[in-house]
């Protein structure tokens, strides 16, 4: 009987211990409760998660909330805890108010999986932190200053200039009229200039991937450059091509967009799996292998070129109905 005790005491541990590693906890925090109004103050971001997550920030504008303004936003660091099997990620907002009274931090969310391929996404949120924010002291221990009398001044140019003004104001309009009444007599025929053609957003798509692969980006040092450069021209199509406003969307979002053109998968894991890689880059200081980096170049010259057959198909099809 105590051996079968001992054994299940040893199994409740080891769930215990799996639970604990695989938990998730964000917060949010701060040093100041009291700021004067504008005055700038830190406002830190803490977040655990088991070390093979992937992490999605919640994208930061100029606001937080009608009573905050952020000021800046810092890159993720990332440090290991509990023996590796956790990594905990710390972000610094610099934050103001130039409302007074209490204001409030607001929540502030992360998604997260369990891998890259998950489509269950999780989401944890901080909560509220409130600031009191006060005015600019005044300082009431100087004496009031008795109110002095108008001082009378002579003619100012600040005064003179208004009516200059009207009177260069009516001579250029007699001038106008004066011009107008002679051009009348023999009108020209203007030819209105031909607005030059938009350029396609195939072409455009074209080019500027031509240009990473003349220059072999792929090999550059500046990885976060390339996968900015990279996931902007797969924006710009998608918005070009497909009036899908991708160049202000997260990476759920374009994805969710991109699903209502009836795509085939394959077409659509090619955009989403380098999205991804430029999202763990760009957020989590990710650093893809150079053989990784070309095969997110290829995945999306061909998301571009298998997207663009898919709509000329789509538009035939249209056209033969009609």
């Amino acid at each position: 009987m105590k051996k079968l005790c001992f054994i299940l005491f040893c199994i409740m541990s080891l769930c215990s211990v799996q639970c604990n590693a695989q938990a998730a906890f964000f917060r949010g925090s701060t040093d100041a409760d009291t700021i004067a109004v504008g005055q700038h103050f830190d406002y830190q971001l803490f977040l655990t998660v088991p070390k093979d997550y992937y992490v999605e920030w919640q994208q930061f504008d100029d606001t937080l909330s009608k009573s905050i303004d952020v000021i800046k936003v810092g890159d993720v660091t990332t440090k290991p805890v509990n023996n590796g099997d956790n990594v905990m990620m710390t972000r610094h907002l610099t934050l103001t108010s130039f409302d007074t009274g209490y204001v409030y931090v607001p929540e502030i969310v992360v998604t997260y999986s369990k891998s890259l391929r998950d489509s269950v996404r999780r989401k944890l949120y901080t909560n509220e932190y409130e600031i009191y924010v006060t005015t600019v002291a005044v300082d009431t221990t100087q004496t009031f200053r008795p109110i002095k009398d108008v001082m009378k001044q002579g003619i100012t140019a600040k005064e003179v200039f208004p009516w200059a003004a009207v009177v260069m104001a009516l001579a250029l309009l007699a001038y106008l009229l004066y011009l107008n009444k002679n051009r009348a007599k023999n009108k020209e025929i203007v030819v209105a200039e031909k607005k030059k053609p938009a350029i396609p957003a195939i072409i455009t798509a074209r080019n500027k991937l031509n240009e990473i692969k003349i220059n072999e980006l792929w090999n550059s040092s500046k990885t976060k450059d390339y996968y900015t450069d990279l996931t902007d021209i797969a924006r710009e199509y998608l918005e070009g091509q497909f009036e899908i406003d991708a160049v202000e969307m997260t990476t759920d979002e374009i994805m969710e967009a991109v699903n209502k053109l009836n795509l085939t998968t394959p077409i659509k894991e090619k955009l989403q799996e380098t999205l991804i890689i430029a999202d763990f880059v760009k957020f989590a200081k990710a650093s893809p292998t150079t053989e990784q980096n070309k095969k997110s170049f290829s995945d999306i010259n061909n998301f571009v070129e298998d997207s663009y057959v898919f709509f000329q198909e789509e538009e035939k099809k249209k056209e033969e109905k009609e």
